[in-house]
């Protein structure tokens, strides 16, 4: 079980040095039980596939999406809320994105998105450094069991992906995140000026569709009454990529602070791209949901009760989505002790508990009316929402497996691989 790791073991990947993982990472796709049948290094496994151990797991999950400890949030006008920090740099505190993950066992999720941040840093000491293999130990949820399906055909995958990717022994590492909740942050940031983030100045973005014309996108009546200045002028179209453009950060960082926490741990694997989602996410079991009165394509927008987008059919209306991400940033929807677990430890700050909220970031109504009246023209024209791009996106796997170091004995030059790979199968596992 995770959480046994021997205490030389966590020592070893938690002292590896920065630069060596840095400058020392390679994709390295060769694992054991891997053939490659063509090309000029023609290659078969002489061992059989060996499937990492939960404890590796666990470590891998906790540098990808790990709970670090209290986030200092030192901006000038900090936002309420949970103030736990992660791993992965987020702009919706990690609520945008999960990780999936599928091994020959079967197909998981880590089914966390928030933790009562108590201390400062999480491991504060060498003796705290076992805490962060909780995450995989009490948050790892079976979607189902066995391998993951995963078409081993052109398309969904790339050719040269075909022989290695998703093979007998190696755990897929699949981050999938939701556009549809930075999207609705995003709209109300750019109305509401009490917000202060990109509508300062006294008045908000007129948002207007270049798709339709620069007509107005719901925003008719809030440009009358002075909520919004009509020389600001953002395109929809503009709008929807920028919410993409603050999400999609998030899965390739979390790859890549696990491709990291391999090199220090010794295990081969590689961050790749090469395939196409939407039969990935058919496997996975998402709902596609096709746009109402709309010729287009249907869209990933979730997995029922598991991972659902802020829009129709996981929400009756957009306004209901709305309130669901918008109404705790209402001062009168505050209350004393909530946001946190009520103790001073779990905030960063030395000031009181009244003072930090009195300070904080605060919606106004108007905002959030405008926002809604923005997204039920986005739903309204173009039967979705998000209306141009999906609500769901699955853009890299992080592939990690035990390294056949064989193959780069025989083909490649010294240094193909550290010492960590060189000596990981006796030192972790006593082969």
């Amino acid at each position: 079980m995770a959480g046994s790791l021997r205490p030389d073991l966590l020592r070893q990947v938690w002292e590896y040095p920065l630069f060596d993982a840095l400058y020392g990472r390679r994709s390295r796709r060769f694992g054991l039980g891997f053939e490659m049948a063509e090309g000029p290094t023609p290659y078969q496994s002489h061992q059989s596939p060996a499937p990492l151990s939960e404890d590796e797991e666990a470590l891998l999950v906790a540098a990808g999406v790990g709970f670090s400890g209290i986030a200092l949030w030192d901006q000038s006008r900090p936002l309420p809320g949970r103030f736990d920090g992660r791993t992965f740099a987020s702009p919706t505190r990690g609520r945008s994105s999960r990780l999936f993950f599928t091994n020959d066992r079967g197909v998981y999720l880590i089914d966390k998105t928030t933790s009562p941040a108590l201390k400062m840093q999480t491991a504060e000491t060498p003796d705290d450094r076992k805490t962060v293999l909780d995450l995989y130990r009490e948050s790892r949820r079976e979607l189902q069991p066995g391998r993951l399906g995963i078409p081993r055909r052109v398309p969904p995958l790339c050719g040269h992906n075909l022989w290695d990717s998703n093979m007998p022994g190696s755990t897929l590492f699949m981050p999938v995140c939701d556009v549809s909740l930075s999207l609705i942050a995003l709209i109300a940031q750019f109305v509401d000026p009490r917000l202060g983030h990109f509508a300062l100045g006294g008045h908000g973005a007129y948002i207007v569709d270049d798709r339709q014309g620069l007509r107005p996108a719901g925003t008719e009546e809030w440009l009358r009454d002075g909520l919004l200045d009509e020389t600001k002028v953002l395109t929809l179209s503009h709008l929807e990529r920028q919410a993409c453009y603050f999400t999609f950060s998030e899965p390739a960082v979390i790859c890549h602070n696990m491709f990291l926490a391999a090199e220090a741990m010794g295990i081969g694997g590689w961050m790749h791209c090469g395939f196409l989602s939407r039969e990935i996410f058919e496997v996975l079991g998402f709902r596609l949901e096709a746009p109402n009165g709309v010729a287009a394509l249907a869209h990933p927008v979730g997995l029922d009760g598991v991972f659902e987008a802020y829009c129709p059919p996981y929400f009756a209306t957009m306004d209901a989505a709305v309130d669901a991400v918008l109404t705790p940033l209402l001062r009168a929807s505050w209350t004393a002790g909530d946001h946190s677990t009520g103790q001073q430890s779990s905030v960063p700050y030395l000031m009181t508990d009244a003072e930090r909220r009195e300070g904080c970031v605060e919606i106004s109504a108007e905002g959030i009316a405008c926002t809604k009246a923005v997204c039920n023209y986005i739903l309204g024209t173009y039967g979705r929402f998000p209306g141009t791009v999906d609500a769901m996106h699955l853009m890299w796997f992080l592939q990690a497996h035990h390294l056949d170091t064989g193959y780069y004995d025989g083909f490649f030059r010294r240094g193909a691989y550290g010492p960590t790979h060189a000596a990981h199968m006796k030192t972790w596992h006593g082969l």
